[in-house]
């Protein structure tokens, strides 16, 4: 080659004339002249290349170097695009963090319903809340890693996730929990899931799960979660069981709480009345739980007066019969809790009251009277005033009638007929006393005496010792009599003897031993 020849290549070299540029190349020039449109920029080629002013940096001058792509030549010229530069920069830097897993920082420009509109660098990008920790809201700064990348006509596609993250950092946090924790801790843990068939599920410390088993919520029969916490709320429990793979921890609430027999030790004893939860109902009893986890049984027969049984989850008074913590044996009553039915009976009807009631059965000289709630008795003795007769004379089973409430006797109240009507011991000892001589007709004769019948309906006893000559009396005849002796509500003794004068008793006493004062008191009992 001639040194002319190789002077025109040194040239055409110097001036460009041979380099090549290609479209969507980056080209690298200095800035040799600004105006109102373009930017004239020596890229080493045969001509100056151009960008229009809009996409020039604002601190861009004259003889700055500046980037730019060659979007396109307009009749040879090459148009360089600033902004294509820094969005294939960008789209590559944003494509090497999604590929290889990096994170990326922004700030969030817009909270809407259902995402997060994040700046990341200058790009908008899309942050679902679903996919976002909560609490976020305008102007907090995200790192997220990019779940979701394209570029369309300049536009970028991006969508962000926290996930990937939140989980690392909650498994860091959660081996760091674990590293602290043993058998026996007490911790707090935010419920987040309750299966009534299985337990309840809780977060401690925002990263480690714990379960705590329905069989482990009480020392009681209540097994129901639902009785104990609510999704959203927080609790205390023990941890029972650290499981190697660590993914969940087990844990007591009736543990955190200690063996309730013991603690009952110090709030229960015997002839004590407490408050207490049915919780079963059998054919022999009833179960009460007094203290969570310390159950008593109540026989059957100790339930109520009346027959009639609480129901399941009742609210009840208890009785303690019988408390042996160490065997877990508590025996209760609640009818020993309740008004005595005959006592309450009674204050509703006091003694001197007119009742209505049924002959249930009769049993020997008394008879068991329905009174509906409670059974009354009367005795023979108060079916009348007079001679009492039998008591199935008086009454007849199924028999309704009144009777009158004389007060207890037991759990029965004490019932009377006679009480209905007028004594008629308060006439006869206002118009009767002691010597006065009426005729009365014989009732009934025995080998001890006979009985006459006033007209009040009282018999009176005439004895043996005061009748001349018992065959001369026979039933029906009419018989002139002394009272000899009054005894109000019981008896009335005569005499068909004639009453003998002073002198007679005297000297009757003389030959018989008795002093005067002995034979004045026998007159005067005569």
């Amino acid at each position: 080659m001639g040194e002319l020849e190789k002077f025109e290549n040194l040239l055409e070299t110097k001036l460009g004339i041979n380099r090549t540029l290609k479209k969507g190349e980056v080209v690298k020039g200095r800035i040799v002249k600004i105006d109102e449109r373009v930017a004239y920029i020596d890229v080493d080629y045969k001509v100056e290349a151009v960008m229009p002013r809009e996409e020039l940096p604002s601190e861009a001058k004259e003889g700055d170097e500046i980037k730019g792509v060659l979007v396109k030549f307009s009749r040879g010229v090459p148009v360089l695009s600033f902004q294509r530069y820094l969005n294939e920069r960008l789209y590559g830097f944003l494509k090497s963090a999604y590929e290889k897993g990096k994170v990326v920082e922004g700030r969030i420009e817009e909270v809407l319903e259902n995402e997060y509109i994040v700046n990341v660098s200058g790009v908008k990008a899309t942050l679902p809340k679903s996919e976002a920790r909560p609490g976020l809201r305008k102007s907090s700064r995200v790192v997220a890693k990019i779940k979701e990348l394209s570029i369309s006509k300049d536009n970028f596609m991006i969508v962000l996730t926290e996930k990937d993250l939140l989980e690392h950092r909650r498994k860091k946090k959660k081996e760091q929990v674990l590293k602290n924790l043993k058998v026996g801790d007490v911790v707090d843990g935010k419920v987040i899931k309750i299966d009534p068939e299985k337990g309840i599920t809780l977060l401690v410390k925002n990263a480690l799960r714990a379960f705590l088993p329905k069989e482990e919520l009480s020392w009681g029969r209540d097994k129901n979660p639902y009785n104990y916490t609510e999704v959203g709320e927080r609790l205390k429990v023990k941890v029972k069981r650290i499981p190697k793979d660590g993914e969940f921890i087990f844990v007591s609430l009736r543990e955190l709480k200690g063996n309730p027999w013991e603690k009952a030790t110090e709030l229960i004893s015997k002839g004590q009345t407490l408050s207490g939860k049915v919780i079963d109902i059998t054919e022999k009893g009833v179960l009460v739980e007094v203290l969570e986890g310390v159950e008593g049984f109540v026989p059957k027969d100790e339930v109520s007066y009346d027959n009639t049984m609480p129901k399941k989850w009742d609210t009840v008074n208890v009785k303690v019969l019988e408390f042996e913590p160490k065997q877990r044996r508590l025996i209760l009553s609640i009818k020993r809790t309740l008004p005595k039915p005959w006592e309450e009976y009674l204050k509703k009807h006091p003694v001197g009251s007119r009742v209505k009631g049924k002959v249930e059965k009769l049993e020997g000289a008394s008879a068991v009277i329905d009174l509906g709630e409670i059974k009354g008795i009367i005795h023979r003795s108060d079916l009348s005033w007079l001679k009492p007769n039998r008591v199935e004379e008086v009454l007849t089973v199924g028999e309704e009638r009144d009777f009158a409430v004389l007060g207890l006797e037991g759990r029965y109240i004490k019932l009377g007929i006679k009480q209905l009507q007028e004594n008629p011991w308060d006439s006869f000892v206002k118009k009767y006393k002691v010597g006065d001589k009426v005729k009365l007709r014989v009732n009934s004769i025995h080998p001890f005496g006979a009985f006459l019948e006033f007209p009040e309906g009282i018999e009176g006893l005439l004895p043996l010792s005061e009748i001349e000559n018992i065959k001369d009396i026979k039933v029906g005849n009419e018989l002139e009599v002394r009272i000899i002796d009054i005894t109000p509500n019981s008896r009335v003794t005569l005499s068909a003897k004639e009453e003998k004068k002073t002198e007679e008793i005297i000297n009757e006493g003389s030959e018989s031993g008795f002093t005067l004062g002995e034979l004045l008191k026998r007159k005067m009992k005569l």
